[in-house]
C-alpha cells in the first residue's frame, strides 16, 4: 500500500469505531477496455455473505436469482463472483472493516480505464439509494446521466475519426511511393 494511506486508514477506522459504525458500504470502478455498455448493473460484495440483490438490482428479467443455487450446482457458474481482489483506499476500508468486525459491502461497476464515466457513478449512486432505503440517499442522477450520454457521444466521434485516419493511412501506404531514391541506402 502507499505509505500515508495507513495513517488515513487508521484514522477512518479510529473515527468509524468511536461513532458506532454499523456498515460501511464503498463505490468504486473496475477497470475494463474499451467503452462499457450503459445498461451494466452494478456487482455487490457483501461482508456478510446475505444475497447481493436484496434490493432488486438486477434489471434483466432474464436472469433468476431466486434459482441461483439450482444454476450454481448444475453448472458452476454464478450471477455475482463470490471473492474479488480490490485494492487501493477501497480495499483498505473494507479490509479494516473486516480486522475491526465493521459489516461493509462494496459496489462496483465495470468502468472504462482512465476516462471518467459519469453515467456508472450515476448506476452506483443510483444502487446505493435503493440498498439502504435511505431517503437523503435517494439523490437526483439526471445530469450525471446527461454527461454520460454526451461523454459517449465524444467517445464515438473521436473512435470514429481515429478508424478513418487509420483507414486513409492504408489506403496511402497502398499506393505507389511518390518519390524514390535510387541506390541510396542507409544503415
Amino acid at each position: 500500500m502507499i505509505q500515508g494511506m495507513y495513517s488515513v486508514l487508521d484514522t477512518v477506522m479510529k473515527w468509524a469505531l468511536n461513532n458506532k459504525v454499523k456498515e460501511v458500504m464503498v463505490l468504486d470502478g473496475m477497470g475494463i477496455e474499451g467503452l462499457p455498455d450503459s445498461n451494466r448493473t452494478p456487482i455487490i460484495l457483501s461482508s456478510d455473505g446475505r444475497e447481493a440483490d436484496a434490493a432488486n438490482l438486477i434489471h434483466n428479467d432474464t436472469i433468476d436469482v431466486k434459482n441461483k443455487e439450482e444454476r450454481v450446482a448444475d453448472n458452476g457458474s454464478s450471477v455475482y463472483p463470490t471473492t474479488a481482489f480490490i485494492g487501493g483506499l477501497s480495499g483498505g476500508i473494507l479490509s479494516s472493516c473486516l480486522s475491526n468486525g465493521i459489516a461493509s459491502k462494496a459496489i462496483l461497476i465495470y468502468a472504462a480505464r482512465g476516462i471518467p464515466d459519469p453515467d456508472g457513478a450515476a448506476i452506483l449512486i443510483e444502487s446505493l439509494g435503493k440498498i439502504t432505503n435511505n431517503e437523503s440517499l435517494k439523490i437526483d442522477t439526471q445530469a450525471l446521466r446527461e454527461q454520460g450520454a454526451s461523454l459517449k457521444n465524444r467517445m464515438e466521434k473521436i473512435i470514429q475519426s481515429y478508424a478513418e485516419q487509420q483507414q486513409q493511412g492504408q489506403q496511402e501506404q497502398g499506393e505507389s511511393p511518390k518519390s524514390v531514391r535510387e541506390g541510396v541506402m542507409y544503415g
